[in-house]
């Protein structure tokens, strides 16, 4: 007798999603009734709107780019496929109570920490700056409060000092070969979720461009940790002379005493400031509106106005 075919729809935006929704085309086991992404953003000079990354997908599912998931047209097409379950990753919209409510076994979640920490926009970040020796993968069931449902299913994975493009690397690996069997557990009521500690939530916050600027008066592992957690955005940066430049490649060295803020030497291998408790040693930078220079090059360009024993900014 064959196996009855789950019936999943999707809900996700990024490549990241798409990465997760191809896993889930791979199974012969899932019926995707539609995928839901945002709407597309209009590029260039003639703001022509770009293609969905869903768009061609595999298994030929419909794909719905609502401007509200509670218009009343959206609602009535979306509620004609009958599914067991909404897969929901990345999609960067909140998921209203009646999408929540609508497929036989709830909505699940990926999200991208061990939950209740970090719940919110941008997990992976905040472990890293906040200097977490692991990390992982929730499987969550979407319920109204952000990132608040119970937990199905979690995977453990040690940080070890990796950066965000290394980290989500290592967190999509995870999750997406675990994806089909959860989804299987669920449907089947074999897996079931157990409700979050809300006595050890945390949040992590929208980032701005202020959250890569580096202040000098912390300790040289919250700088690299801060270096490391905002590579792909908003990138670090440094005070140098009055200009915020971005800072490309760093290393810190430990106890070393010297006054904070201070250019300890300056040569063609290195820019090296005080930070309060050693050394940051900078390799690479960018100022506004240039290409990136290594340390020969800023040694070579700015040697006239960067001198040992001043200040940096």
């Amino acid at each position: 007798m064959p196996q009855t075919k789950i019936r999943l729809g999707f809900a996700g935006t990024p490549h990241l999603a798409l990465e997760h929704f191809n896993e889930l085309c791979s199974s012969t086991r899932n019926d995707i009734k539609f995928v839901i992404t945002q709407t597309s953003k209009p590029l260039g000079r003639g703001l022509v709107a770009e293609q969905s990354l869903f768009a061609d997908n595999k298994v030929n599912a419909p794909v719905f780019q609502p401007h509200s998931l509670d218009d009343q047209s959206f609602m009535s097409t979306i509620k004609q496929f009958d599914i067991d379950l909404l897969v929901v990753v990345a999609y960067g919209k909140i998921i209203p109570d009646w999408m929540l409510n609508y497929p036989l076994h709830g909505c699940v979640n990926v999200h991208f920490s061990l939950l209740p920490k970090w719940r919110g926009a941008s997990p992976m970040q905040r472990a890293i700056q906040n200097g977490d020796k692991e990390t992982g993968v929730s499987f969550m069931k979407l319920v109204s409060q952000m990132d608040a449902g119970p937990i199905y299913k979690q995977i453990i994975k040690p940080l070890n000092g990796k950066d965000i493009f290394q980290t989500e690397t290592m967190l999509i690996k995870e999750s997406i070969s675990n994806l089909n069997e959860v989804i299987s557990n669920i449907v089947n009521g074999t897996l079931l979720p157990v409700p979050q500690n809300e006595s050890a939530v945390s949040y992590a916050g929208k980032i701005t461009k202020s959250d890569g600027v580096i202040d000098l008066n912390m300790s040289g592992e919250s700088i690299i940790n801060q270096f490391n957690a905002f590579k792909r955005w908003p990138h670090s940066s440094i005070n140098v002379k009055g200009e915020l430049v971005k800072v490309l490649d760093i290393e810190i060295i430990p106890d070393i005493d010297g006054s904070t803020g201070c250019v300890a030497k300056f040569d063609q291998k290195s820019l090296d400031v005080f930070c309060s408790d050693g050394l940051i040693k900078i390799k690479s930078l960018q100022f506004p509106g240039k290409k990136p220079i290594d340390s020969n090059d800023l040694f070579n360009s700015k040697r006239d106005i960067i001198y040992p024993g001043e200040m940096l900014a």
